[in-house]
């Protein structure tokens, strides 16, 4: 079988660090390869590197595109004359423009400009004729801000045959921030996509997804190749310990139902998406928030953090009446919290790993009003060695690290408050096996020392294997209450699927 892409001996060095080491590795034509891999196991680096955006280490490596040489450094022209397309969490759509306006934007549409104007007629044909081709059920008059996130997905996916046969896709955690049932309807576009004559690069870590979907597996490790197999026969089991190196970790825990010393109190609260919630969290508990996409439990999490102030409603914190005005009253009043988008708000990408892991507590890093930067450096190399940051360089941008390495430094700024309470609103959206796992067990680990963690999730199985407690919210309202050993994948589904909740209006609701 011909490969729709194939790279040679590829390295990538960022400092002291390798990202790709030697590099060869090929993706047919015309299935899904999953990519796997870690959080910085060189997924990303190769990513960018075929997407003109990093430049390979001097004299090492080639990229062929259906056999023809693609230069290394490219340009974006010269990338897309390839046929290689990268789609991204974020999809690169603007909300407020039409699905036609939105295939523009991205393509050079030869043959529909005429003295300067678009032929908005043929335009719109050109864009029908695409949808069309890839079973897209939407007009290309429609705005994209009208459209439900898969469509919007699947409007991508197809944007991606414009001026390309045989696209080469890269789809890199397409479905993290969609419910099942918008999560089939992707994987069906990414079949359909296929058989009009697309090779798929799948990026994720959703294992089930991959047994689903791909037809191979391509797994990286360190930088370095470690397997090419096709994915049929292989366990969920197999495919982690595939990724990681090693046995795959156990996320069980002994479960306590006893009920303890209240430490967070809320009564009644009610917001845009919230009506009149009322719920306690003890000391040393983990309390898990969960329910479909559009139930309220990122509201409710913006609210116990000071992000967001409830429209009625009251929160005693330790005995004490507990209103904060924002996330920095809120951790002054011992409420840590790890936001869901947390590029936009856990982390200052621009900034070293010890800036950002001393941001919550300069107090403690300046003398005269400057900042002691060996105290930061002291401060940060504990939270570092704490948290398993890596690489182990306070000095690194934290924009450089892996997603799962980003959301360790946040979880580390917060371990270094003095705190009662840690809210978490989708901790591992996006992170790998290992770092999720490990994440867990720093979410353990402050529970036993006496901080209640509340986590908010849409993902059953995380919820499932980590909390003690778990309350599932369906419009804003609390359906269900479970603990101990009565929480399970299956009595989660149940419960968030008990009552109807076709009528959410559109948009980002959670």
């Amino acid at each position: 079988m011909s490969a729709a892409v194939e790279v040679k001996n590829i390295s990538k060095t960022f400092g002291a660090q390798r990202a790709l080491d030697d590099l060869s590795v090929s993706f047919d034509s015309g299935r899904v390869t999953a990519l796997l891999g870690q959080n910085g196991s060189g997924k990303s680096t190769l990513i960018k590197i075929l997407s003109g955006f990093y430049t390979p280490d001097p004299g090492h490596g080639q990229a062929l595109v259906h056999g023809d040489a693609l230069a290394l450094p490219s340009n974006p022209r010269q990338v897309h004359a390839a046929g290689l397309r990268f789609l991204h969490q974020d999809l690169a759509v603007v909300p407020a423009m039409s699905v036609s306006d939105n295939f523009a934007l991205t393509e050079r549409f030869t043959g529909v400009v005429r003295g300067g104007f678009i032929a908005q007629r043929r335009q719109d044909a050109r864009v029908s004729e695409t949808l069309d081709r890839l079973g897209v059920p939407v007009r290309p008059s429609e705005l994209m801000s009208d459209l439900a996130p898969a469509q919007q997905t699947m409007v991508a996916i197809a944007r991606a045959f414009f001026e390309a046969e045989r696209p080469t896709i890269f789809l890199d955690e397409p479905t993290a921030s969609l419910p099942e049932s918008e999560v089939q309807k992707v994987l069906a576009a990414l079949r359909t996509a296929v058989d009009a004559g697309a090779s798929i690069v799948y990026v994720s870590h959703r294992l089930d997804e991959v047994r689903q979907i791909a037809d191979d597996l391509v797994i990286l490790r360190d930088g370095r190749l470690v397997a090419d197999t096709p994915n049929a026969g292989h366990t969920t089991k197999e495919l982690v310990e595939l990724v990681l190196g090693r046995t795959a970790p156990t996320s069980a825990r002994g479960r306590s139902i006893k009920r303890r010393e209240p430490v967070l109190v809320v009564d009644a609260v009610s917001g845009p998406r919230l009506q009149g919630i009322s719920l306690e969290v003890g000391r040393g508990e983990i309390l898990g928030v969960t329910g479909l996409i559009g139930c309220g439990r990122s509201e409710l999490a913006r609210i116990l953090a000071g992000a967001q102030r409830p429209s009625t409603g009251a929160l005693t914190l330790n005995d004490r009446p507990y209103a904060p005005t924002s996330p920095r009253a809120a951790r002054r009043r011992g409420v840590g919290y790890v936001p869901q988008d947390r590029r936009a708000e856990g982390v200052v990408a621009g900034m070293t790993v010890a800036e950002n892991a001393s941001l919550s507590v300069l107090s403690r890093v300046t003398r005269a009003g400057l900042i002691q930067r060996g105290s930061e450096r002291e401060l940060a190399d504990a939270l570092i060695r704490r948290f398993g940051v890596v690489p182990h360089a306070p000095e690194r941008l934290v924009g450089d690290l892996s997603g799962g390495n980003q959301q360790k430094v946040v979880f580390a700024r917060n371990a270094a408050l003095d705190l009662s309470v840690l809210v978490l609103d989708e901790p591992t959206q996006g992170i790998d096996i290992g770092a999720r796992a490990e994440i867990a067990d720093t979410c353990r680990d402050l529970a036993a020392s006496g901080i209640a963690v509340i986590v908010a999730s849409t993902d059953f199985d995380e919820i499932a294997s980590l909390c003690d407690r778990v309350l599932v919210l369906d419009r804003g309202r609390i359906v269900d209450e479970v603990a101990g050993d009565d929480i399970t994948v299956q009595r989660l589904t149940s419960s968030s699927f008990s009552t109807p909740s076709s009528d959410t209006p559109p948009g980002d609701l959670s």
